[in-house]
């Protein structure tokens, strides 16, 4: 546990550096929204969008009932997971080879930008991570000594790995490949290995089909051009300097595995390459059935693209005085390279709506009775709830020209009320919300609404804040 504990403790703390410092983004929100509400509720949600969220939605609800849900305690989690993640990567780093590229591995982890970023975000990505490689590490175990045990902790990681991000499980190709080799020798280890895999599978199915049925939801990911496809690695380090600094290396180690190695290295070699690669292969060829090619979906492939890089520095460097030298290299290069990008990640890498300066900006002069609107983006109602959560809701601006069912609180769709003048009533005061970069006061306003609302308001100002526009509109006076 030595081993461990220099890349966890590294890990935790570059992921803690002003973990509470940026403002939630949009998708941070939705886990907000969602594990904030009652379990029933959630299951409600879930059962419209997000389904194979759910555990990680259910895991986050009882996170906050503990700990709250200011922005550093909801990216908490993330911070230890991703801390973990690179601590079980040093473990597996000496299984797989030897302790010194172990320790490599681990400390370049949190070098890498996006080990920056999704260590400090409020999703699943830094739990798949962990659970990602810690199946891998229970399978070499399992493999060391087949007992029922570890093959029962093998198959609990990869339901684990299901529960955190289904997308994640297209690593289970490459579990095969280490399988083989082992099974050669051992039936019973891939009668073992296939039991293991058929029941996390079984219990991991439910939220695969219930994924299926809501495929649509991330029918926003745009096609994988081969523009997207040439930026997808930069895209997915969160930096060009990593990104090619780990292709470089992994293309190295591979070579050396292969043509200098014996056969258990080239195993290796397979392992290690169907891990970083089939992955995004798959999400590519399947896009249109699946929509899976999104570089933070890959994100569990960067641990075994960093043990190669650690493999080819050790090799690389020989000696142990020398291997020192050259990890310290690598490190100033991705530290070096990628010192913008971990600013960035740590502001605002998705330019986001000012969601923060302009709730404030309404809560100062809100007044009871009040009405909102929201336009533009479907789910800005989502930030402002957020950060109007420790007013009451009597205090907070009533959306007017929604229509939310009955027993309904729990959606974040809100559908346009259908009669805009009822709706409407006798609110003196409307805030109007817009997302539209034309920065018009009403604008997209469904047609069917916005003439009612200019028959009966009048602008009065409109302050404009990054990406949002909020206009201030009063009752005219009646004739």
């Amino acid at each position: 546990m030595a081993l461990a504990a220099a890349p966890f403790g590294v890990t935790l703390t570059v992921t803690l550096i002003g973990i509470g410092h940026r403002e939630l983004w949009r998708d941070e929100h939705a886990t907000w929204w969602a594990a904030s509400q009652p379990v029933r509720d959630l299951g409600r949600l879930t059962g419209t969008v997000d389904a194979v969220l759910y555990p990680y939605y259910l895991f986050m609800h009882g996170w906050i009932r503990l700990f709250g849900d200011a922005e550093a305690t909801l990216r908490l989690p993330s911070a230890i997971f991703m801390a973990l993640a690179a601590a079980v990567l040093a473990l597996l780093g000496r299984r797989l080879f030897d302790a010194p590229t172990g320790l490599v591995a681990g400390l370049l982890l949190p070098a890498v930008p996006a080990i920056s970023r999704y260590g400090q975000e409020a999703r699943p990505y830094a739990m798949a991570m962990l659970a990602s490689v810690s199946a891998v590490f229970l399978l070499l175990r399992a493999l060391e000594r087949p007992t029922v045990w570890r093959w029962a902790a093998y198959a609990l990681a990869v339901v684990w790995v299901g529960y955190s991000h289904i997308v994640a499980l297209m690593a289970l190709a490459a579990h095969l490949v280490v399988v083989l080799p082992a099974a050669r020798d051992r039936r019973r280890i891939l009668a073992g290995w296939s039991a293991a895999v058929l029941a996390a599978l079984l219990a991991v199915l439910p939220l695969v089909l219930a994924g299926q049925r809501q495929h649509a939801q991330i029918s926003w990911i745009a096609d994988p051009t081969w523009a997207r496809v040439q930026g997808f690695p930069r895209e997915m380090f969160l930096s060009g300097a990593a990104a090619d600094l780990f292709l470089f290396l992994g293309g190295a180690a591979l070579a050396l595995l292969v043509v200098a190695g014996g056969r258990e290295q080239r195993w290796i070699a397979a392992f290690l390459a169907l891990w970083t690669l089939l992955p995004p292969a798959l999400a590519y060829y399947t896009f249109h059935e699946f929509h899976f090619f999104l570089p933070r979906y890959l994100l569990f492939t960067v641990p075994a693209w960093v043990l190669l890089g650690a493999y080819a520095i050790r090799r690389l460097a020989g000696s142990e005085p020398k291997l020192l030298v050259a990890a310290l290299a690598a490190g100033a290069v991705l530290a070096v390279g990628g010192w913008h990008r971990q600013a960035v990640v740590r502001s605002d890498p998705e330019n986001e709506y000012a969601f923060r300066a302009a709730a404030r900006f309404i809560a100062e002069r809100e007044q009871p009775g009040d009405g909102i609107v929201f336009t533009g983006y479907p789910y800005l109602h989502r930030g402002f709830r957020y950060e109007w959560r420790h007013q009451p809701a009597a205090r907070q601006p009533r959306e007017v020209l929604v229509a939310q069912p009955p027993g309904t609180a729990w959606s974040w769709v809100h559908p346009p009320c259908p009669d805009t003048a009822a709706c409407l009533g006798d609110t003196p005061r409307i805030w109007v919300v817009s997302s539209d970069p034309k920065g018009l006061p009403l604008s997209p306003l469904p047609s069917t609404q916005q003439p009612a609302v200019e028959q009966r308001y009048q602008l009065v100002s409109q302050t404009v804040f990054h990406r949002l526009w909020v206009s201030e509109l009063v009752r005219r006076p009646a004739k």
